[in-house]
């Protein structure tokens, strides 16, 4: 019998089955309130690096999370002993029931936002901040995870296609409600205020694998929501005042034909022409006045879903083929200045020195991975 989360297990715990339905007043009661999570509360400073805007968020206490003080486990594949599916999970605030087992999220017990008590007078728009004296500014708000499925060995790459679209469902509309949540607890920036009535930047990220930073193998999503815009997110910003489009656009309008990898309908695949590591690839909504995950269509929805399980699946096997372990990352591009769009990241290739300081040496060609991708693309496609 495949290891699982049990219903029973999780009852206790159990603060809401429905997470638009909570109301925000008592997830944050329940949050600021956790004893568990105050234990390991990050140190809410965030500094920026002037040279080329990266965001350094510091959480000392992370460094005493188990997966971190534990051995590796080199095989990177199967634990011997699963926290998840023993229940060792915080808060249960959203759940919805699969064909078998269920996806559901919790609080992550080592966040890297929390709520504060006072909420900082400071401009919402980080590179507007003053802080002549290098004191950083302040870093607050929720980190959740979002666990695909309660058995052990499923995730996007090998679930029932229905019980994938239920996971991004519940994940498109948590994104909703935390962007639109009623209070004051997080500030709206000017550029949020010009376009939208969303407050505070809600970020999606994928690990897989140990090498991409997956602590636990048991598959899951991070959910980070904070008044910190992301580097990413400004890139994308920034990139669209500059050329007076959004990025996915250009993409869409002048990447190669050739490292076409996959058109889905709606949504379409491809290898950057600017690939970094072998594999590199982005999934780019048609409709870039698109900007979060809860405004796609159904049927929009239902091509992310089937985009994501064959990228995954072929990123797997092709690492498989090339005597890697697999790991990768995905990021859910969104927000302001956004045309939506997910960056698959496969660690194909180690970090170097001149990586370091922003020259990359790829030993792959993106017309030559585009190939592969497409064969490998099809073939996940045909089983699925």
């Amino acid at each position: 019998m495949e290891r699982q989360l049990t219903l029973a297990q999780i009852e206790s715990r159990l603060l809401s089955q429905d997470f638009t339905q909570l109301p925000f007043s008592d997830l944050l009661q329940n949050i600021s309130d956790d004893p568990q999570l105050q234990q390991f509360a990050p140190d809410g400073v965030c500094q920026i690096d002037p040279r080329n805007g990266t965001l350094v968020i510091y959480n000392s206490a992370r460094a005493k999370r188990i997966h971190t003080t534990a051995s590796p486990n080199p095989n990177n594949l199967v634990d011997c002993a699963c926290p998840i599916c023993d229940g060792h999970v915080g808060d249960i605030l959203d759940y919805a029931e699969h064909s078998e087992g269920f996806t559901f999220v919790n609080k992550n017990l080592y966040p890297i936002f929390l709520p504060i008590d006072e909420l900082p007078c400071e401009s919402a728009d980080y590179f507007e901040h003053q802080d002549p004296e290098h004191r950083g500014r302040s870093s607050y708000g929720f980190h959740l995870l979002q666990w695909t499925s309660s058995i052990h060995t499923r995730d996007w790459h090998n679930m029932p296609f229905d019980d994938a679209l239920i996971s991004f469902q519940r994940l498109a509309a948590i994104e909703h409600s935390l962007l639109h949540q009623p209070s004051e607890f997080m500030s709206r920036s000017m550029i949020q205020m010009a376009q939208q009535s969303v407050s505070g930047y809600v970020s999606v990220i994928k690990n897989y694998g140990a090498a991409a930073g997956a602590s636990l193998t048991h598959g899951h999503q991070q959910i980070g929501y904070s008044n910190i815009l992301p580097q990413q997110f400004f890139n994308n910003l920034r990139f669209r005042k500059r050329n007076d489009k959004p990025f996915s656009q250009f993409i869409l309008e002048e990447n190669p034909k050739e490292l076409q990898v996959w058109d889905f309908g709606e949504v379409l695949l491809v290898v950057p022409y600017f690939m970094k590591r072998p594999f590199d690839m982005l999934l780019l909504v048609k409709d870039t006045e698109v900007r979060y995950l809860h405004q796609l269509s159904d049927k929009q929805q239902q091509q992310v879903v089937k985009a994501i399980q064959a990228v995954c699946a072929s990123l797997i096997a092709l690492m498989q083929q090339m005597g890697k372990v697999p790991a990768f990352n995905f990021m859910v591009n969104n927000g302001p200045g956004c045309g939506l769009y997910i960056e698959f990241l496969a660690k194909t290739q180690l970090m170097g020195g001149f990586e370091q300081i922003g020259l990359y040496v790829c030993q792959a060609n993106p017309k030559a991975c585009a190939e592969e991708l497409r064969t490998q693309i099809a073939q996940q496609l045909k089983s699925g």
